[in-house]
């Protein structure tokens, strides 16, 4: 009897213990441990705690390698007052940047050194970025200023948290505050850390079958761009390295200065609404944020450039229009244009390098020696029409020389008596015009007449005809 009761309770024993063996053996993530994975599977996070008299917090994280880069914030469900663990590959690709990060607003996470840690796994593969960790201090409390958040609660069922990547594309670097793109999905779940308490750090693990064990999805927001970054860019290159050129070739190549003048408010125009953008758009980022970066500082000194331009080439003018000819505005106007192209330009290629975008730098320099060698063909090609133009015009005038002006008189009529042109103090004889004799004393001399009278002593009468 005794045996017998002895079995059973072995068998007992053994059907409660083996369907948790086989539970174990099934689960690819060690029991301890609470696993989230994104519904798009690009980004996984797993946590465990070791004690709740401890300070130790022990995570992994992982992400596809084809993102920039990959984050997961802890102690909030918004961005202000959460504290973001952040990687990104390292400047030659083949390992893991571990960037911790605290967030105050709804702009990019400013770098905290303070985070304490001991990085216990990094690698990088052809599918993903890995980072696993043992954070020591501060990664369960940490200075969240006026916001919400800056504590991790480890008793917590529902931790909230929050997560977020970064686009597509290549990004290398070694910085720790190292810039960083406008994230281009986020989600926000939470995660079960009570379960996890005096887990251990070689059962912290993630596969690729891992999945959510202990996290719950809250809400998932695909494809969030911040669409003020292109358009600032774009409308700058418009109208910097495109429109103001073309004002410059509408006067070179003969053109209107009305239409000058409407190409250059309008470029005028909008490099200012560019410029209003692109303040807006830098409190979005530490790297902006205190406008002293040489894009901004550059930015400022072209925008008053221009302004300036404007008001010269005004003044040249409306002073041209009163006494046409050059002022010594429009030279001022010619050299500050040089310089407001020159420098515009040139911090267009700097932007790409600052907004973290530098292959579009190769887009923007074909488009630069487009515009460059289209307008020298342009101005070279008019110059060449025009003196071609000269030469055919002079070899046409050749054959149709114009008269000689004393061939453009008209010819004297011949008068038989006398010559049509007389030498200078001739005086005809007075029989060949019919004119009678008269005394040398004049008429009215003679001490016998008076003026007033009619009585003349003219000789005959003469023809007018006869004296011309």
């Amino acid at each position: 009897m005794l045996l017998r009761k002895l079995g059973r309770l072995a068998l007992a024993a053994a059907a409660a213990v083996l369907p948790s063996v086989l539970a174990k053996e099934n689960n690819t993530d060690a029991p301890d441990q609470s696993t989230f994975v994104s519904s798009d599977g690009k980004v996984a996070f797993a946590l465990t705690v070791a004690d709740d008299h401890q300070t130790d917090l022990y995570f992994i994280i992982r992400a596809k390698s084809d993102l920039s880069w990959a984050a997961v914030g802890l102690g909030s469900n918004d961005m202000p007052g959460a504290l973001y663990l952040i990687i990104y590959k390292n400047e030659r690709g083949d390992n893991v940047t571990f960037s911790p990060r605290l967030s105050y607003g709804h702009y990019e996470p400013e770098y905290y050194p303070e985070l304490e840690y001991t990085t216990l796994d990094a690698s990088v593969d052809d599918e993903y970025m890995t980072y696993k960790a043992r954070c020591i201090k501060h990664c369960r409390s940490w200075p969240a200023h006026d916001s919400s958040g800056g504590r991790l609660d480890v008793s917590s069922p529902n931790q909230k948290a929050i997560f977020a990547y970064g686009p597509e594309e290549g990004y290398h670097s070694d910085d720790k505050d190292a810039p960083l793109k406008y994230h281009s999905n986020y989600g926000v779940f939470t995660i079960d850390i009570k379960r996890t308490k005096d887990g251990d750090s070689e059962d912290l693990n993630l596969t690729d079958n891992s999945e959510t064990d202990g996290a719950t999805l809250e809400y998932y927001h695909g494809a969030k761009g911040n669409w003020k970054t292109p358009l600032h860019g774009i409308v700058m290159i418009i109208c910097i390295a495109v429109l103001l050129p073309v004002g410059v070739l509408l006067l070179r190549s003969g053109g209107s200065v009305k239409w000058h003048a409407l190409n250059q408010v309008v470029a005028t125009v909008g490099v200012l609404l560019a410029f209003a953008l692109g303040i807006v758009n830098s409190f979005v980022y530490q790297r902006s944020r205190k406008f002293d970066s040489t894009h901004q500082i550059l930015g400022f000194v072209v925008v008053g450039l221009l302004l300036a331009q404007f008001g010269l080439g005004f003044m040249h003018h409306t002073q041209y229009q009163k006494t046409k000819t050059a002022t010594k505005y429009g030279r001022i106007h010619l050299w500050v244009g040089r310089i407001i192209l020159f420098f515009g330009v040139l911090n267009c290629f700097v932007g790409f390098t600052f907004a973290v975008n530098r292959k579009y730098g190769m887009i923007l320099a074909a488009l630069v020696l487009f515009i460059t060698f289209g307008g020298m063909i342009l101005i070279v090609g008019k110059g060449y029409l025009d003196k071609k133009k000269q030469r055919l015009n002079g070899a046409h005038e050749g054959f149709n020389d114009p008269p000689q002006p004393w061939r453009q008189q008209p010819t004297p009529q011949y008068t038989p008596g006398y010559p049509s042109d007389p030498p200078p103090g001739y005086e005809p004889p007075s029989h060949q015009i019919g004119l009678g004799p008269m005394s040398p004393v004049t008429p009215w001399r003679q001490s016998e007449r008076k003026d007033d009278d009619v009585d003349l002593d003219l000789g005959t009468q003469q023809r007018p005809r006869e004296f011309t």
